[in-house]
């Protein structure tokens, strides 16, 4: 598979959450295209973590671009400098005063490769243990609670937990040996 060749680059837009950029772009066959819009952002995290009985740890909050109240699992952006696994344990926390004693890397999928740059660590947490209360981001208002692996299945079958990337976290990890 031949792959295409980058022209030119021009930065659209750059702030402290994204980055756009336009791109002139010649293909294999010699056609080009311009602009291809490509959205850089920081790499996540997912966190799929299980209690001693092996229910789930799920997030509620609203998420303003869908207009949505979401059912989620643990997430964030990875911070400059931090590694993968700091950026998982640090999110965990926050959102839910949990941590884990035992982490698993179960995949790192890209969150979308025609169009953003980002990929996803999806941890699995085991051995959690409450060690004290959630430390929100300002625009954060996050409740939790665990679920059964069962309940979490029908949620996901009924739209009632709808993010597609959570989804294929979830099911990676509850499989993941």
């Amino acid at each position: 598979m031949r792959q295409w060749k980058q022209l030119t680059s021009k930065a659209v837009h750059k702030d402290n959450w994204i980055s756009l950029r336009a791109d002139e772009c010649l293909l294999p066959n010699g056609n080009t295209i311009s602009p291809y819009y490509v959205l850089e952002e920081s790499d996540w995290v997912h966190i799929v973590a299980f209690n001693e009985n092996q229910e789930i740890l799920v997030t509620t909050q609203y998420r303003y671009a869908g207009n949505q109240v979401c059912l989620e699992i643990p997430c964030g952006a990875i911070d400059d400098g931090e590694s993968p696994l700091e950026a998982a344990k640090r999110e965990l926390n926050e959102e839910t005063g949990y941590e884990a004693m035992e982490w698993t890397l179960v995949f790192t999928p890209f969150a979308n490769p025609a169009r953003q740059t980002n990929k996803i660590y999806c941890f699995r947490a085991t051995q959690l243990r409450k060690v004290g209360p959630q430390n929100l981001d300002d625009a954060e208002d996050i409740d939790f609670e665990f679920i059964q692996v069962s309940e979490l299945k029908e949620k996901i079958f009924r739209d009632e937990f709808q993010q597609a990337l959570h989804i294929a976290s979830v099911f990676a990890s509850i499989d993941y040996d």
